[in-house]
């Protein structure tokens, strides 16, 4: 691999400045896999029971102190661990939440993911943010884990969770479909 190195313009010079450092390249990563070999599912169903759960966690977590207020939903389909898979995403939002407010829905909110098999962190620095991510249910044909960001963007006043669920294979024009192309 020294031949590699020294023979690349840019860390040929890095490693003469630098010659107490080991650099290692690394092939590049292996392309995802085209298939997933799984049973196709159906998108609208699973779309649904998803935006359901993201309502659940929202309620459980951030809506039972937020009563008065319904959060605005969006939702979209994204690419999934292997070309003939999708995953979907509900991000719930509440917009004019005071700062004291927002932080103060966060501190309570791991207890309850943790109690429901979610790995749990919060980041110590930046935007006041909790993630968590969960293995998928693999009995159901779900790959990969399920991702959950809930978080308080103070400049623009807003609390949000981001659910993502486990991938789910639907086949590649369908994946293509669903997430415009982008697969």
């Amino acid at each position: 691999m020294s031949g590699h190195v020294d023979s690349d313009p840019f860390w040929s010079v890095v490693r003469r400045r630098h010659p107490d450092l080991d650099i290692v390249v690394l092939p590049p990563a292996p392309p995802r896999p085209a298939e997933s070999g799984g049973p196709l599912r159906a998108p609208e169903p699973f779309a649904e029971a998803h935006l359901a759960q993201a309502h659940a966690v929202w309620a459980e977590i951030i809506g039972h102190r937020m009563p008065q207020s319904t959060p605005k939903c969006t939702t979209r389909w994204i690419p999934g661990p292997t070309r003939d898979a999708v995953r979907h995403t509900a991000t719930l939002t509440i917009d004019d939440v005071d700062g004291a407010s927002g932080l103060e829905h966060l501190n309570g909110v791991p207890e309850p993911l943790i109690a429901d098999r979610w790995r749990v962190f919060a980041p110590p620095t930046g935007m006041p943010r909790i993630t968590a991510d969960r293995d998928g249910d693999a009995s159901d044909g779900d790959l990969g884990d399920e991702h959950l960001l809930i978080g308080y963007a103070p400049e623009a006043r807003r609390l949000f969770a981001r659910l993502t669920s486990a991938g789910i294979p639907v086949g590649v024009p369908r994946a293509q479909q669903l997430t415009g192309g982008r697969t």
